[in-house]
């Protein structure tokens, strides 16, 4: 890296490239000081050469807020993400998927710091946008349902002025918004005959799957957060999902052969965590601990998670 910045000059946008490559090799290395100084200058040396809001200072400006947020400084990564938001909306509008996932990044940050409404207005005008740009059945519409499923839940924990009649509201909504997740990303896993012939490359088919899978898990582990907080508001069960449908259809990922293959190469942490979340809130419920056939799925998930360990120390 030292040669090629004595050939083409510090300030040299490529010399910026390979600062970018060595800040992602730090990262990797759990060397986390070491690759936000290098990324910022990398970033420096867009912006000072005027490409600020090119799509490559744009992306190091995405590395370092994920960067940030896995250090725990959120207050630092939402400024960022703020930034990049805005550097989206003046060179592409609000029209452009760029834009939205900018928005998604942000919003999540927000919950995280208990900035809900804020968060909310922006996951609806994704919403919104996407299902213009792309369909009522992608997977993306589906990722942004899960969100709003998830921050709605978090209206209720957060707030305990909420009374009984808006607790319950907020409850049939989180549940519809999980419900149609639900329902969007198990038809692209198990698309009918008609569907597959509208899909045309095997390149497109496999990222929509294992997007659809990604967003699968996270809608699951909704699922079992909306129980717990209906246990918790004590309100009555008989018409939300359980945790334990929503256990038996994680197993039942894991045992079919291609969504197995996916979690394996690509969302093994996502898989772990959904069904290390179910786990934990069926053990704490009596109710569904006790329901008869539940401690043979907790034994499969145990097992799942044991096999699942196994690999990855094996790689």
């Amino acid at each position: 890296m030292q040669i090629e910045g004595r050939v083409m000059g510090l300030g040299h946008p490529d010399y910026a490239n390979t600062m970018y490559l060595l800040a992602k090799v730090l990262s990797q290395q759990r060397k986390r000081n070491d690759a936000e100084a290098v990324i910022r200058e990398s970033i420096r040396i867009l912006e000072e050469a005027g490409l600020g809001e090119s799509p490559a200072c744009i992306q190091r400006m995405r590395f370092l807020s994920l960067e940030l947020v896995k250090s725990k400084r959120l207050v630092e990564a939402e400024n960022l993400q703020r930034k990049i938001l805005h550097n989206l909306e003046l060179s592409k509008g609000w029209d452009s998927l760029d834009t939205t996932m900018a928005a998604e990044t942000l919003s999540v940050t927000l919950q995280t710091i208990g900035e809900l409404k804020e968060s909310e207005e922006l996951l609806e005008r994704c919403l919104a946008v996407r299902r213009k740009i792309l369909s009522e059945n992608h997977f993306e519409v589906a990722g942004i349902l899960v969100h709003l499923a998830r921050l709605t839940l978090l209206k209720i924990i957060s707030d305990i002025k909420v009374n009984n009649d808006l607790s319950r509201s907020h409850l049939v909504k989180a549940k519809q918004l999980v419900s149609d997740s639900i329902r969007i990303t198990e038809g692209i896993l198990n698309p009918l005959r008609e569907n597959q012939k509208k899909l045309k490359s095997t390149i497109g088919i496999e990222r929509e799957k294992i997007g659809a899978t990604a967003v699968l898990l996270q809608a699951l582990e909704v699922v079992g957060l909306l129980e717990a907080t209906r246990k918790r508001k004590q309100e009555p069960g008989s018409d939300y999902d359980h945790a334990e449908q929503a256990l038996r259809k994680c197993i039942s990922l894991y045992n079919k052969p291609y969504t197995r293959n996916v979690v394996s190469k690509y969302l093994r942490q996502q898989y772990e965590r959904c069904l290390s979340s179910l786990m934990h809130i069926i053990q704490l419920d009596p109710d569904i601990l006790n329901a008869p056939g539940m401690q043979d799925l907790l034994g499969e998930s145990q097992r799942i998670m044991k096999e699942l360990g196994e690999e990855k120390n094996t790689k």
